[in-house]
């Protein structure tokens, strides 16, 4: 399965940010880890962090947020893969100014820089790698990229709602718009890297595709408490069971869930 253990992983995280003030969905210095497996085989693993400070384009306050994948194990040594995606966010719309992205994953390479004009309608995404090089996609204004996406569940009162509640949104991933929806199953308790923690159980529908086995093969647990991150997922794909779980978080340096972790 051609390095697409990490490339699901990015593409989940794309389903996770939309409207709140400079809020507590985009914290300053936070830094999250995770680890993901395809069944038994220890896949990959993949970081998210941002920045510590903001700065200003055109008069918006932007911190810019970052997430670096790469292979491990068996995989780094037959199919090596190191993925970079960034993304400049305005931190009081949470919407997306401007991402790059840089793909590494055996011989192949792919370079992409978007910049969101949605008041205008459109996206304009420029890539050495793509005929012509530089193209704009319609769009609504709410349109997210893969990393402003992640912020979704956390602005969002999960926590509140009951079961079977819903939420949309429309995310711009590799010069396409995918509709996702993620609807809230459960509170439950779940075991992690962290010990026993308070969760809700969600489940994320994708559009249909070849590579997932059911409309609703993916599951993840949100952390029942402030944070509101991502503690674990489980995807059902056709070739295997995917396994994601956060096993390092801190913010500005102090560790949450995990004290002796280190990143």
């Amino acid at each position: 399965m051609k390095n697409q253990t990490l490339v699901i992983f990015l593409f989940l995280c794309s389903y996770l940010s939309l409207f709140a003030q400079e809020n507590n969905a985009l914290v300053s210095g936070e830094n999250l880890k995770y680890r993901i497996h395809l069944g038994f085989i220890n896949a990959a693993e993949a970081t998210i962090k941002s920045s510590p400070n903001t700065f200003t384009i055109d008069d918006q306050i932007v911190r810019k947020v970052e997430i670096e994948g790469k292979t491990t194990g068996v995989l780094e040594l037959f199919s090596p893969l190191r993925d970079y995606w960034s993304a400049q966010i305005d931190t009081k719309t949470l919407l997306p100014i401007k991402t790059e992205m840089r793909k590494r994953e055996g011989r192949y390479r792919k370079e992409e820089t978007v910049l969101y004009q949605m008041d205008k309608g459109f996206a304009k995404i420029t890539s050495p790698q793509n005929k012509p090089v530089t193209s704009t996609m319609a769009g609504p204004k709410d349109l997210l990229d893969l990393i402003s996406a992640y912020y979704f569940l956390r602005s969002k009162p999960v926590a509140d709602k009951k079961p079977g509640s819903k939420w949309s949104a429309q995310v711009l991933v590799d010069s396409k718009i995918y509709e996702l929806v993620l609807v809230v199953k459960a509170k439950e308790t779940i075991e992690t890297e962290a010990g026993k923690r308070s969760s809700i159980k969600t489940n994320i529908l994708l559009p249909k595709n070849n590579l997932f086995k059911e409309e609703d093969a993916i599951r993840l647990w949100i952390s029942d408490d402030e944070y509101q991150v991502p503690l674990k997922v489980q995807v059902n794909l056709k070739i295997g069971f995917l396994t994601i779980d956060l096993v390092d978080y801190s913010i500005q340096g102090k560790k949450i869930y995990f004290p002796k972790a280190s990143l």
